[in-house]
């Protein structure tokens, strides 16, 4: 018996803390990426990297007269491969066209439109690309950043970043940062399900199925001791419903169907892993509750009593929730504060649990 119990609260615990990892855990992630803006920089050699110091190149046929194409690869100029190669301050860029003794300032729009003739053809012009070391820091470059010292003891984690965020593949659910939980900028769905956010949403989540049975398993088990019952009850058969339903959610998150059938089929399973999960949570605290005269000396009472609380606020939030979007058309933010709020909150059943039980001491004669 201690056994079982030890091991239903260890995979009540995981059980709260994997899925608030992977909800949470995707939300800063998303943020994290969209703020992320440090990046290598172009090598000017710089005698010194001071403010004040400049270097001019001089465009000719040798480099295709700096030609806005392959500037980036003329003379000596090229970019770093990794995050700490940057330039600490910003690099001011001044160009300038010679013709004879006169010295013209050309600035970038005027650049674009700039006669550069094919590599063979000589100009009367002398062409001069000249950059300069402000004394202002240059927020791209991690050397500059209160993040320096953490890239110096950990680069390949920021190395990694950039390399994710320049990745072709990732497609990021917002623009900017936000905090769904508060302003409802987003769904859950429109930040877990795109690439690389749901490389880290859906293994958690799949882990979480387990936790989930297994979580359903050892409740049955442990009351069918207290009780002296044979049978499966209710509340593990709509247990092992809803983590059925969560596994088909997670599965085909991201999938897009042409059936409109399918389509509203994939929607639904997050709509029957609540149902039953509600349900499963409903009849068992209602089964503890009938015979916590009998588990007196494995339970806390006051969290019995708070576990019941909160299963009756979550069905009467719930019901609520659910007739006022069957009766009114709110708005998409105000869905998305309720999803993201709603799901967080729910996680609290399987924390309940953890401190329903008093922790005991292994006992294999008694498992």
């Amino acid at each position: 018996m201690e056994n079982n119990i030890r091991k239903l609260r260890i995979i009540a615990l995981l059980l709260f803390l994997t899925p608030a990892l992977a909800l949470l855990g995707s939300l800063l992630a998303n943020n994290y990426l969209l703020s992320f803006n440090f990046s290598p920089d172009y090598n000017y050699n710089f005698k010194k990297d001071l403010p004040g110091n400049s270097i001019s190149y001089f465009c000719n046929e040798e480099n295709n007269y700096c030609n806005q194409k392959t500037i980036a690869g003329f003379g000596e100029i090229v970019k770093f491969n990794k995050l700490g190669q940057c330039n600490k301050y910003e690099i001011y860029n001044e160009n300038f066209v010679k013709n004879g003794d006169n010295l013209k300032l050309v600035d970038t729009e005027d650049l674009k439109n700039f006669n550069f003739p094919p590599s063979h053809k000589k100009i009367d012009q002398e062409f001069y690309m000249n950059y300069l070391i402000t004394n202002k820091l240059n927020p791209n470059c991690i050397m500059s950043s209160k993040s320096k010292a953490y890239y110096e003891w950990f680069p390949i984690f920021f190395e990694t970043i950039y390399k994710i965020k320049k990745n072709d593949k990732t497609n990021l659910g917002t623009s900017e940062v936000v905090n769904p939980f508060i302003y409802g900028e987003t769904s859950i769905s429109n930040i877990v399900k795109r690439y690389p956010i749901n490389y880290f949403f859906k293994p958690l989540l799949f882990i979480s199925v387990v936790f989930m049975i297994s979580y359903w398993i050892y409740y049955n088990r442990v009351l069918k001791i207290f009780i002296n019952s044979s049978k499966n009850f209710y509340f593990f058969n709509f247990g092992i419903l809803s983590a059925i339903f969560l596994l088909l959610h997670v599965f085909f998150l991201g999938w897009t169907f042409e059936n409109e059938f399918l389509t509203k089929l994939r929607r639904s399973y997050v709509i029957f892993f609540i149902f039953f999960e509600v349900l499963a949570q409903a009849f068992l605290i209602k089964k503890i509750f009938s015979f916590k005269d009998k588990m007196k000396n494995y339970l806390y009472s006051i969290v019995v009593y708070l576990k019941l609380l909160f299963v009756l606020l979550i069905c009467f939030t719930t019901v609520s929730i659910l007739t006022v979007l069957m009766i009114y058309d709110l708005d998409p933010k105000v869905d998305y504060i309720l999803e993201w709020n709603y799901f967080l909150v729910l996680l609290f059943f399987y924390f309940l649990s953890f401190l329903m039980w008093k922790k005991l001491k292994s006992n294999p004669a008694t498992s």
